[in-house]
């Protein structure tokens, strides 16, 4: 699940604090770095175990009712109580594991929850969810894949609660959506408790390769400023924007010293990471300067990789 992607980002952003608590501690920087990317899994784990939540939400509210003696019971609750998805994700060895090892309680105290609950109970895709003839475990997991783009994606108020949970949190969501989505799509009612979920890391290459990127980087700040100051013919060195300073210092580490991976695959990568973490015009003043940079690394015979 934490994929080069997510490497890279996360790199970016430890040299930034790196840098900010006066570069001194590069044992600090790799404890970061590994706390970072644990975080990111965390992340991915807590926002899988949302339907456990409104499962076991809708299931006391309906015994509740039950209880009360209320002439009709809610159906969409019932709905919710007994979707086969949602029953997926709580017999899950690993999810029960997760939850049991890590206090969640930040976010069962949180008004979100609550809220959250009762806007699913009012949204359109429950309405659309409720008119089905038959409700299988592709039509549970259909809702649920609906439900989630509509509550969680691109939602500011669970953004910012995100971010006051954990500062690693920051800018994480986006790409850790997809794997959520990932997931679901995989997931296999009759695989039962067993069901696998994504790897924290694809295999112990991608492990190492976010330490060697790290050390590479903060070993190739001389090497960033003479290579900026020699192809920076139309901008100031010392008026960059630091942001774009450090992911080209990153990504000149990658293509020098990083083996495997092309040099316009490094390229491309740093200038969505320059739109992503700085200003509008970074991405092109990113790509501009690394695609100079390499050509002229390339021509002086000090770049080992074909362009």
């Amino acid at each position: 699940m934490v994929n080069r992607v997510l490497i890279r980002l996360k790199t970016v952003q430890v040299i930034y604090a790196y840098y900010q608590n006066g570069g001194q501690n590069q044992k600090l920087a790799d404890r970061e770095l590994a706390q970072s990317l644990d975080s990111a899994y965390t992340l991915y784990e807590t926002l899988l175990y949302f339907p456990v939540f409104f499962a076991r939400m809708a299931r006391r509210s309906v015994e509740r009712q039950k209880r009360m003696g209320a002439p009709r019971i809610s159906r969409k609750e019932e709905l919710l109580s007994s979707n086969r998805c949602f029953a997926v994700l709580e017999e899950n060895a690993q999810l029960a594991a997760f939850a049991e090892g890590n206090s969640l309680e930040w976010l069962e105290r949180s008004d979100f929850l609550k809220d959250s609950y009762q806007a699913l109970l009012e949204s359109d895709v429950m309405e659309e969810y409720c008119q089905n003839d038959k409700f299988d475990f592709q039509t549970d997991r259909e809702f649920w894949k609906k439900a989630y783009k509509s509550l969680f994606q691109e939602n500011e108020a669970f953004d910012t609660l995100l971010e006051e949970q954990n500062i690693y949190w920051n800018g994480d969501k986006e790409l850790i959506d997809s794997f959520v989505m990932k997931t679901l799509r995989t997931l296999l009612p009759e695989e039962g408790g067993e069901q696998p979920l994504q790897k924290e890391f694809k295999d112990e290459e991608d492990r190492q390769f976010a330490l060697d990127l790290l050390h590479a980087a903060l070993a190739c700040k001389d090497e960033r400023e003479t290579l900026i100051a020699a192809n920076c013919r139309r901008w100031d060195p010392s008026r960059l924007a630091f942001m774009d300073v450090l992911i080209i210092q990153t990504a000149l580490a990658e293509m020098l010293h990083i083996p495997g991976v092309p040099v316009k695959v490094t390229i491309n990568e740093y200038v969505e990471l320059a739109k992503l973490l700085s200003t509008p015009a970074s991405g092109s003043f990113v790509n501009g300067m690394l695609d100079t940079i390499a050509k002229d690394l390339s021509a002086q015979g000090k770049l080992n990789k074909e362009l």
